[in-house]
C-alpha cells in the first residue's frame, strides 16, 4: 500500500530499486543457463546494463534528466556512447527502462506492507512512516520532466496509478471496514480516486506557497486529514496507540 509514496516520490529511492531489481533478475536467470560460460556471458551483459542504469539514475537525480546527455553518462562510466546504444536505443528508452524497474519494485513493496500490516490502521501507519522518510529526498523537477518530455514513461506511471495504486487503496479501505476500524459508509473506489488526484494536484500545482510550506509538511497534513476521515472511534484509538508507540521508538533511537 505505497500509493502515496509512489505518487510523491517516483524517483525517490530509485537507484536502490534499480540495483535490487536487476540483481534479482540476474540471480533468477542463473538457473536458465546450463553452461557456466553461457552464464558468465549473461552476467557480463547484465553488469554493463546495470552499470548504465545506475549511473544514469544517479546523474538524472543529481542534475535533472534533460541536463544529462548520453555523452555525460558514457564519460562517467568510462565507456563509449556507442556501447550505451548497444543496450538502449536512445535516451527515452533509458528513462523508460528506469521507470519500469522502479514501478516493478514498488509493486513488490505493496505486498510487503500489506503482509506486514496487522490491520488496516497499522498498514496506514507503516505507510505514513515510509512517506515521511521518502518525501525529504523528493526531486520535483524529475517528476515535472517525466510528465512533460517522456510520455511513455509518464503513461507507465499513470497506468500504475490507475491500476495498482487504486486497487491498493481500495483494498486497505475494504480491509479496515471489515475490521470495524474504518467507517462502513465509505465508498472505497471514490475515496481512492479522490486521494490519488489530491496528492498529484498538490505535487504538480501551485496551490500552496512553497516558500511557506515544505513538500513534507503539505503531504503529511493531507495524509493526516485523509486518515482521520476514514476511522471509526475504535480506529482512532488504535491509530493513536500506534503513533504514540512510533514516537517513543524514535525518541529512544
Amino acid at each position: 500500500m505505497v500509493w502515496v509514496f509512489v505518487s510523491t516520490c517516483i524517483f525517490c529511492g530509485i537507484l536502490k530499486n534499480v540495483k535490487q531489481n536487476l540483481k534479482n533478475k540476474r540471480l533468477n536467470a542463473e538457473g536458465n543457463f546450463g553452461k557456466p560460460l553461457s552464464f558468465r556471458s549473461f552476467a557480463i551483459e547484465m553488469d554493463v546494463r546495470e552499470n548504465i542504469l545506475e549511473k544514469a539514475t544517479e546523474l538524472y537525480t543529481q542534475f535533472g534528466i534533460r541536463a544529462v546527455t548520453m555523452d555525460d553518462i558514457a564519460k562517467e562510466l568510462g565507456i563509449s556512447k556507442k556501447t550505451i546504444y548497444q543496450y538502449y536505443k536512445d535516451k527515452s528508452d533509458l528513462v523508460n527502462t528506469i521507470t519500469k524497474y522502479h514501478l516493478e519494485t514498488e509493486t513488490q513493496r505493496f505486498c510487503g506492507l500489506t503482509e506486514e500490516g496487522k490491520n488496516g490502521v497499522h498498514e496506514l501507519v507503516l505507510l505514513s512512516a515510509c512517506l515521511r522518510d521518502s518525501i525529504r529526498d523528493t526531486k520535483m523537477n524529475l517528476l515535472y520532466e517525466l510528465q512533460k518530455f517522456y510520455p511513455k514513461a509518464w503513461k507507465m506511471y499513470e497506468e500504475f496509478k490507475g491500476n495498482v495504486m487504486k486497487e491498493s487503496i481500495m483494498s486497505v479501505i475494504e480491509r479496515g471496514k471489515k475490521e470495524g476500524l474504518f467507517r462502513p459508509n465509505i465508498d472505497a473506489e471514490l475515496i481512492a480516486i479522490m486521494r490519488m488526484e489530491q496528492v498529484q494536484t498538490f505535487l504538480l500545482g501551485n496551490l500552496v506557497p512553497r516558500d511557506k510550506y515544505t513538500l513534507e509538511e503539505i503531504q503529511m497534513q493531507l495524509f493526516d486529514h485523509f486518515m482521520h476521515g476514514l476511522f471509526t472511534i475504535e480506529g482512532h484509538q488504535l491509530f493513536n496507540q500506534y503513533t504514540t508507540n512510533s514516537k517513543n521508538n524514535e525518541e529512544q533511537n
